[in-house]
């Protein structure tokens, strides 16, 4: 069996929490980090990415929100959608996909939609729960299904092929 080691430490970023209060008028703005880790919560806790309708609500500076959105994607935290229907939006808070994917995780917390086979192992980690995944060899188009418990891969056999090398992840991430 294989082991998946957490990347985070238990209910540090992924904890939940209540629908943030409003800060005071006379607090700083809310850092870059603070907005990436609200990102996070509510992917987490409702299984979908954002709008940034719904995260201006939640922002101290809402006129600064598509500015740290951008400084987040610009720093590889997140990804913004390029297509014009979508436009700024996020597409991708790493591991976790905006829209529905073939690679799919579901745990007694909830359900989410990973980028990639990689994504959805490391979207188990990060959670640190059992989990289920869900998607198709992609040479047969076969549905897959695997379970990690405890930490444990179930199953071993297949692969994860990457096919653009992952130094060049980044000249077009959504395609890698």
């Amino acid at each position: 069996m294989s082991a998946i080691t957490p990347l985070l430490e238990p209910n540090k970023v992924f904890a939940r929490t209540e629908r943030r209060k409003p800060r005071s008028p006379y607090a700083p703005p809310m850092r870059d980090l603070e907005l990436r880790s609200l990102i996070y919560q509510q992917i987490v806790n409702t299984g979908t990415v954002p709008l940034r309708s719904e995260l201006r609500t939640s922002t101290d500076d809402p006129d600064a929100l598509d500015d740290q959105l951008r400084r987040l994607h610009d720093a590889h935290m997140i990804v913004l959608d390029d297509r014009s229907n979508r436009l700024g939006e996020i597409r991708m808070a790493l591991p976790f996909s905006a829209e529905p994917t073939n690679f799919r995780v579901e745990t007694q917390r909830g359900g989410w939609y990973a980028n990639c086979a990689w994504d959805t192992l490391a979207i188990a980690a990060a959670l640190h729960e059992n989990a289920h995944i869900t998607s198709t060899w992609s040479d047969t188009g076969e549905v897959l299904e695997m379970n990690v418990v405890d930490r444990q891969l179930d199953r071993t056999d297949g692969f994860i092929h990457f096919q653009v090398p992952a130094r060049h992840w980044w000249d077009d991430i959504v395609e890698s």
